[in-house]
């Protein structure tokens, strides 16, 4: 005879605080990561897919190759018609063949990792442009830096606690209600926003077909551009 054995269940407030760290987790990633250099701003009498670019160098595994940098400028909400600018580091890769393939768009992991930094990228420029597009609340003129939730959770207690959970979320609501004064339209950091913003890039760059080179979050991005964008 076989011995019954209760189904494990979850309790429902165990599942709110998995939920709630899957959501800091996520939140964390739009913390500061973005590299050293200056803040972008939006040139004067810049246009929606305005692309500017100036011959550069970009260094990965010891060497130095021929680029293109610039900034492209993109509409912070797409779905608002009357939404501000915002712009975006790109950097082209040279290939060191004269009759390179398809170019190679990069998608970093995260989220909330800069998407400007690939050292790897000599691995693939042998016959291919490897284009880096800056991810919007990391890379560009607008950050979504949170400075609340780093305190909240430099300071709080257990993960699971009920109070350390409280601090947390209102640490994030703090912050999204004092990006919004500061005049961030949130609603126009998403990933459906992110990936136009590559595909504002292709066109910028005159390509006509590219690959997707991915990993972690970044697979997110690229399946969603194959199906806005197939």
């Amino acid at each position: 005879m076989q011995q019954f054995r209760p189904r494990h269940t979850v309790a429902p407030r165990r599942l709110f605080a998995l939920a709630l760290i899957a959501a800091i987790t996520i939140g964390l990633g739009y913390l500061r990561f973005a590299p050293g250099s200056g803040p972008l701003t939006v040139p004067p009498a810049a246009r929606a897919g305005d692309l500017a670019l100036r011959p550069c160098t970009y260094s990965a595994e010891a060497r130095v190759y021929a680029a293109d940098c610039g900034t492209l400028v993109v509409p912070e909400n797409r779905a608002d018609p009357a939404s501000r600018l915002i712009a975006l580091p790109v950097t082209r890769i040279k290939a060191l063949s004269p009759n390179p393939g398809e170019p190679v768009f990069r998608l970093e992991g995260g989220p909330g990792k800069s998407n400007m930094d690939f050292p790897r990228a000599g691995r693939v420029v042998s016959d291919r442009d490897v284009v880096l597009v800056g991810y919007r609340g990391v890379d560009g003129s607008v950050r979504l830096d949170c400075p609340e939730v780093t305190s909240a959770i430099k300071h709080g207690g257990d993960l699971l606690g009920s109070t350390a959970l409280e601090q947390k979320a209102g640490a994030f609501a703090a912050c999204a209600a004092r990006l919004q004064r500061e005049g961030v339209d949130l609603a126009g950091y998403s990933i459906p926003q992110r990936v136009d913003d590559l595909e504002a890039a292709r066109v910028a760059l005159g390509y006509d077909r590219i690959n997707l080179m991915s990993e972690s979050a970044g697979t997110r991005y690229a399946l969603v551009y194959a199906w806005r964008y197939p």
